[in-house]
């Protein structure tokens, strides 16, 4: 299949899934932006720009929609709604001919359930494990800044090992010039993913400051080191071996990131918008206490947060 044969379906067009999409796009992919409002009107009248530090500033045609019953089969879905848009976003799925028989799906969200929400509606030969590490927002409608992270994909089997389509899609990104890579254990880069962003975008939404910020200061940095290693403490009961050199070496890589970055729920409750706590934190301290892990700052987190789980707007 060529390039311009190769049809994606990005659900979610925000700044997370434009960004990827958007890359496909360019490299001859024919895809279309599941989107809504202004921004979704934005694109269907000018394209979508993407201004990238790492891919460079470029502007791309695609169709573009908010009906998903109008959208043909396609061979990759790149599903990036908010975690708490997922099962409105999956049923409008299922109630078209997106998902064909080959079709793959993947999903940029953030928490550690999204894999099994997708096998579960649409069957486990339809869902590859996929994380996704890029700082991109919606700048104004139409326009897509990515201002920092990798920008990388590590996609692989939930079965483990290796297979041909992870493979083939990662040689597509990689000539879309995205970061991408096979893991060939998936479920142990998922929890990496999991931990990370618990950290992130919980102390960055609680704090209300970047992690500049908060790693100039030694309380909220320990506080972060924690969040942390509650969360790989909860994935070490659960049987994967996140150890406390893994913590380190993540708060390690965080601290050596861009000082600007706030996590997508910082974003989202600055902004006003309902956050992903359910799905974050406050998911660690549900594990936590079926498992017998505490998780006190997880639930601090969780407590400080849950008031604006539906946000302002």
């Amino acid at each position: 299949m060529s390039d311009n044969d190769f049809r994606v379906a990005v659900v979610g067009a925000g700044g997370t899934g434009a960004y990827y999409g958007g890359a496909l796009a360019r490299a001859g992919a024919k895809v279309t932006m599941i989107a809504r409002g202004p921004h979704l009107e934005a694109i269907r009248k000018n394209g979508l720009q993407l201004q990238s530090v790492l891919l460079g500033d470029f502007e791309v045609e695609c169709a573009a929609t908010d009906d998903m019953s109008t959208v043909d089969r396609v061979d990759l879905v790149i599903f990036a709604v908010k975690s708490w848009g997922t099962y409105t976003a999956i049923e409008a799925m299922a109630s078209g001919g997106m998902v064909g028989d080959k079709t793959l799906i993947i999903s940029t969200q953030n928490g550690i359930d999204r894999e099994t929400s997708m096998t579960e509606a649409f069957g486990a030969d339809h869902v590859i494990g996929c994380t996704a590490t890029v700082s991109a927002l919606i700048s104004e409608p139409g326009v897509v800044k990515q201002a920092g992270g990798p920008g990388s994909l590590v996609i692989g089997e939930m079965n483990g090992g290796p297979s041909e389509r992870a493979t083939t899609l990662v040689e597509r990104c990689l000539a879309a010039e995205l970061a991408a890579e096979v893991h060939e254990n998936i479920e142990m880069a998922l929890w990496m993913k999991f931990t990370f962003i618990c950290a992130l975008s919980g102390m960055t939404a609680l704090t209300r400051k970047p992690i500049g910020d908060i790693f100039a200061q030694k309380t909220t940095t320990e506080m972060y080191r924690q969040v942390l290693s509650e969360v790989a403490a909860v994935a070490r009961a659960k049987g994967v071996a996140i150890s406390e050199e893994l913590v380190n070496s993540t708060l390690a890589t965080t601290q050596g990131r861009e000082p600007f970055i706030i996590g997508s729920m910082g974003h989202d409750l600055i902004a006003g918008n309902p956050i992903e706590i359910g799905l974050l934190n406050a998911r660690v301290v549900e594990m936590g206490k079926q498992l017998g892990i505490p998780t006190p700052a997880n639930f601090a987190i969780e407590a400080a947060l849950r008031p604006h789980q539906y946000g302002a707007n």
